[in-house]
């Protein structure tokens, strides 16, 4: 599992996810980063989680999650 975190405006919410469930992650444009939302994470189910932590961070998780880094 990892750890991914996005904003809300009620404070953070913490969303632990299996690797093996996540379809896609997309770099956020300059505006969310601007708001706080470095990427994007699609999940195979359809939702997807404004997330804090940038592409390259999660799939470095991702990475380590699987034993790879």
């Amino acid at each position: 599992m990892i750890l991914l975190v996005s904003s809300t405006t009620n404070g953070l919410i913490e969303h632990w996810v299996a690797p093996d469930n996540i379809a896609r992650i997309t770099e956020a444009g300059v505006s969310s980063q601007w708001h706080g939302t470095r990427s994007f994470v699609y999940l195979f189910d359809g939702s997807m989680i404004e997330c804090r932590e940038t592409a390259s961070d999660i799939v470095y998780a991702i990475s380590k999650a699987r034993g790879e880094g």
